[in-house]
């Protein structure tokens, strides 16, 4: 048997953050704890970019100090993103539209890219936190992708995908311009700066290739409309382990072109399974493991039935489960969601059909039940199998779920009053981790907080709406109409003119705050001024908008598209907001992620375990907190942090 021990913390009460909310209901129930977040003092807090930039090592720092501060912390060997290759998302074919260029997701769910995605998403990280302007650009002769960020009025060339700055006399990062025009700057650098560039490059070389190549400059390429936030029921817990969980057949978001380049399939086959490094050196990390387990009793004797469920009809807890009220068709939905991707356990890389255990229901039926999923907020269901009554079935709903991040989960049975329906269920849901984003401990004591609030200090549900413009009668189902001029088979102009997307609170909630974004298609230099992309958004009804964003593009660009994402904080929460998005010369993609507030007041207790080895024996530290609160964990000897668990106890 493990070691496991419950030590007394040292406990402070922290800045409670009380809002009004209840579960994601279309019927009475409890309150969820939502906004979970646990931080520790060693790695920053990478849920969002504003608490990033809080971070101790960095917090006073401004300019330069700041921008080679972070620099150098995503470059490290502990706390830093890695090369490995592309990534993808979701249904688009267009792989402009479906490469991840969201820092949230690189920092939380992958902790890997390549050059194409690291350029745009150091701009955005250096945006996020507070940096006036940035940009990506493109060296054609290196088939290469960096940043440059402005600050004290000139711009700053960092290089995040190979790792390299240039820095002059005074330790100040040089523009691109200047990093083109001077050869001692990568032979003889004045200040040399660590880490400095492939060692094994040939930096006269490298300094030619930047003077002679053509420069593409790329304007907002990075995302911003994606959360971190993420709530538990009771009888839940998500535990995230450092290394992959099953190293001989790992699980991860493996995409099949993976498989095409030999180096690359290589990499993955080399153990543990699964995404890597193809520079060891740059990191100790492989990729992390999580999984959501949710397992309510179902009885009257707990709570948490009415804690849990998303929407229920005719079914109610009694003695031995879940029973049938009134004679007739009865039904009840859960809701799965996860700000990490979903991911299935990789057998074959060549046979995706052969992906497995991504998210697994086991159900205990006393009558024949019907399982759906919807992966369109209850729009839509597909039909996920049947259960024979007084089964013990387990239900694999990986070809349907793997890849996105959360459904909705349907039971329907049909009985007399009283007759017993379901027994008892559990859901299990692996998703994929970042590794650097958890708070690790080291020998010390160890000061964590367990904080919630989204970036508001607001207890809310996320719920992310991602139309697929590349579809549509997916797009449709989110838009209040079509749009006049739409094509899409026109990839880089999909819809010119207007486009409202329609945002609906599910009962029993009221939207808070939203985070809406387009992929935009801009003018290119001297012609940029003339692009009229806009967004504006309406309360209650599809009028009356408001104005939110109106395009400014500079006229250095020289890539025919863009990314633009806000927040739009209501003055009261409402039903329903309306997104009115203004293409000219177009629209591409459009995203939302809404933040809706429950009815009743939020739960806040908690039970945290840390896991983590001492000479090879795994030891774990549990924490049960009634509020938010800080904690300290000591630990005598180095530890190798093995997981965090964070979960709401059944009751």
């Amino acid at each position: 048997m493990l070691p496991f021990r419950v030590r007394p913390v040292r406990l402070s009460l922290w800045a409670t953050l009380i809002v009004a909310f209840s579960a994601v209901t279309c019927a009475t129930s409890g309150a969820k704890v939502a906004c979970i977040r646990v931080v520790g003092e060693h790695t920053a807090d990478t849920t969002d970019l504003k608490r990033f930039r809080q971070f101790r090592q960095w917090q006073d720092k401004t300019g330069n100090d700041l921008a080679l501060a972070i620099w150098k912390y995503l470059c490290g060997y502990e706390t830093g993103l890695y090369h490995f290759n592309e990534i993808l998302e979701g249904p688009d074919p267009f792989d402009e539209y479906a490469t991840v260029r969201e820092p949230l997701k690189i920092l939380n769910v992958y902790n890997m890219a390549y050059c194409g995605i690291f350029g745009p998403i150091l701009d955005g990280i250096f945006q996020g936190v507070g940096f006036e302007d940035g940009r990506s650009f493109g060296v054609e002769l290196w088939n290469h992708c960096a940043t440059e960020v402005w600050y004290d009025r000139s711009w700053h060339y960092l290089d995040l995908d190979v790792r390299g700055a240039l820095l002059d006399a005074d330790g100040i990062a040089v523009s691109l311009d200047r990093a083109r025009r001077d050869r001692n700057l990568w032979t003889d650098p004045p200040v040399k700066v660590e880490p400095f560039f492939p060692k094994d490059d040939d930096k006269d070389k490298l300094f030619e290739i930047f003077r002679d190549s053509r420069i593409d400059y790329y304007y907002r390429w990075f995302q911003g409309s994606h959360t971190m936030d993420f709530y538990l029921r009771q009888g839940e817990t998500f535990t995230r382990w450092w290394e992959p969980q099953e190293p001989q057949s790992g699980r991860w978001h493996h995409l099949p072109r993976y498989n095409g380049t030999k180096w690359v399939k290589d990499l993955l086959l080399t153990s543990p399974v699964g995404m890597k490094p193809n520079h060891r050196d740059f990191t100790r990390w492989n990729h992390g493991s999580g999984v959501f387990h949710y397992g309510p009793s179902l009885s009257n004797t707990s709570t948490d039935f009415q804690d849990g469920f998303y929407a229920v009809k005719n079914l109610a807890p009694g003695k031995e489960g879940l029973h049938i009220v009134n004679q007739g068709n009865a039904e009840i939905i859960f809701e799965v969601f996860t700000p990490y991707i979903i991911v299935a356990k990789v057998k074959d890389l060549d046979d995706p059909n052969d992906d497995a255990d991504a998210s697994v229901v086991m159900l205990e039926a006393l009558l024949p039940v019907e399982l759906f999923v919807s992966l369109d907020r209850g729009l839509n269901w597909q039909s996920a199998g049947k259960v024979k009554a007084d089964e013990d079935a387990v239900v694999d709903l990986t070809r349907m779920v793997k890849g996105t991040y959360g459904y909705l989960l349907k039971l329907a049975a049909a009985g007399t009053g009283g007759a017993g329906a379901i027994k008892s269920l559990e859901i299990y849901t692996w998703v994929q981790v970042a590794p650097i984003s958890l708070p690790c401990l080291k020998k010390s004591d160890n000061h964590l907080r367990y904080e919630i609030g989204d970036r508001y200090g607001l207890a809310t549900i996320p719920i992310l709406i991602n139309p697929n413009t590349a579809d549509a009668n997916d797009l449709a189902k989110y838009l209040v109409t079509m749009p006049e001029d739409y094509d899409p088979q026109r990839e880089t102009c999909r819809i010119r003119g207007e486009a409202v997307l329609r945002l609906a609170a599910p009962e029993g909630t009221k939207i808070a705050w939203c985070s809406v974004g387009a992929t935009f298609r801009t003018y290119q230099a001297e012609q940029a001024r003339q692009t009229d992309n806009r967004i504006a958004y309406a309360v209650g009804e599809p009028k009356d908008f408001k104005e939110i964003y109106k395009s400014s593009v500079p006229t250095w660009v020289n890539h025919w598209r863009y990314n633009w994402d806000t927040d739009i904080r209501l003055d009261v929460p409402a039903e329903k907001v309306y997104i009115k998005y203004t293409g000219r010369p177009g629209i591409n993609a459009i995203r939302a992620c809404m933040h809706v507030i429950p009815e009743r007041p939020p739960q806040t207790q908690i039970r945290i375990t840390h896991g983590y080895k001492v000479d090879g024996q795994l030891r774990q530290e549990t924490i049960d907190l009634d509020v938010p609160a800080t904690y300290t964990i000591q630990c005598d000897e180095e530890p190798e942090n093995v997981f965090i668990k964070v979960g709401v106890p059944s009751r």
